[in-house]
């Protein structure tokens, strides 16, 4: 399923005279098997406490530019996309796209300095800007964040990437929220996140698997070598043994029964390993589902981790799953 989690240097990143580095890349064993889910159950959380709770607030400070120098990187790099985007080969825009979404990530970071929002009351040229292109790239949900910033830009782009059947995904004020098709589960995040992919594929454990891949703000490197978004990934088996599924994916993840951590994650065992070669850090838990069983992991290289993790902990707070009468 996944055959390497691994870090690599962003083309994008250099147009600013900076580093960017993603922070994984998934390569899949695609073969597409459909399965309907058959149950009637009720919606519930892990942790009750947590629903309706607002994403926080204590990453949204420290930009990676400041609002001029955004202003400029946003201008050269629509200028740049303009004339080199449809001939950039497509190995390369993963790439474009974190640099793109750098470019979000700091604008949302002011708006919210300055106004205490994170989103904008009035037209936001840059955000816009930056939504079309990101429609353009086929960022799932994209459009949906235009058509709010700019109708009449929204109505002059094709048709938005759709997601697969398996998922259901619309846009609630400042939130999307992403479920199953058959509502197994749900879960919200900011707009400012990027969906990066979603999949409804067969892993190599011969399991139907849904998987959601999104990507947060942006956090500098402990080493003060550059800068990377953290990764949140959701993956859902409806017809898996929770103790089998758990097996295979804290093996696929590089973890461990030996890594579970002494602390629970909103009530749930953790599992946590730090790599110190690729300073990547490696976090993962498997909520209780009424049918079928998930993992939800957190990963983001040394520096960047840490600051945004209180969104993980804010995703899981958001996570509803249905359980059995």
């Amino acid at each position: 399923m996944i055959e390497r989690l691994r870090t690599r240097r962003s083309l994008a990143g250099t147009l600013d005279g900076k580093r960017t580095t993603g922070i994984m890349m998934l390569r899949y064993r695609n073969r597409f098997l459909f399965v309907g889910l058959s149950f009637a159950l009720l919606l519930h959380a892990p942790d009750a406490s947590a629903i309706g709770r607002s994403y926080s607030t204590k990453p949204l400070k420290q930009p990676i530019r400041d609002a001029a120098a955004n202003a400029v990187e946003f201008t050269k790099f629509n200028n740049w996309l303009n004339g080199n985007y449809d001939s950039a080969p497509p190995d390369r825009r993963q790439a474009l796209k974190e640099h793109l979404y750098s470019i979000i990530d700091s604008h949302v970071k002011q708006l919210y300095e300055r106004q205490g929002v994170t989103y904008p009351s009035d037209n936001d040229l840059i955000l816009s800007g930056c939504y079309a292109w990101a429609d353009r790239m086929g960022v799932f949900g994209a459009k949906m964040v235009l058509e709010r910033l700019d109708t009449t830009k929204a109505k002059g782009l094709d048709q938005q990437r759709s997601s697969p059947d398996s998922f259901k995904l619309i846009l609630d004020g400042e939130l999307f929220v992403l479920s199953s098709s058959s509502d197994a589960w749900r879960v919200t995040f900011p707009y400012y996140f990027m969906l990066g992919d979603l999949r409804d594929i067969e892993a190599t454990n011969g399991l139907r698997t849904l998987m959601a891949v999104i990507s947060t703000g942006f956090g500098r490197h402990n080493d003060a070598k550059g800068y990377s978004q953290a990764t949140i990934m959701l993956v859902f088996s409806p017809a898996g043994s929770a103790s089998e599924f758990k097996e295979f994916w804290l093996k696929k993840f590089g973890l461990t029964v030996d890594d579970q951590t002494a602390e629970l994650v909103q009530r749930m065992p953790g599992y946590k390993r730090y790599d110190a070669k690729s300073k990547l850090h490696t976090e993962v838990v498997f909520p209780k589902t009424g049918s079928g069983a998930m993992a939800v992991s957190y990963m983001g290289l040394d520096g960047t981790y840490q600051w945004n993790r209180p969104y993980f902990d804010d995703f899981l707070g958001s996570l509803l799953l249905k359980s059995s009468d």
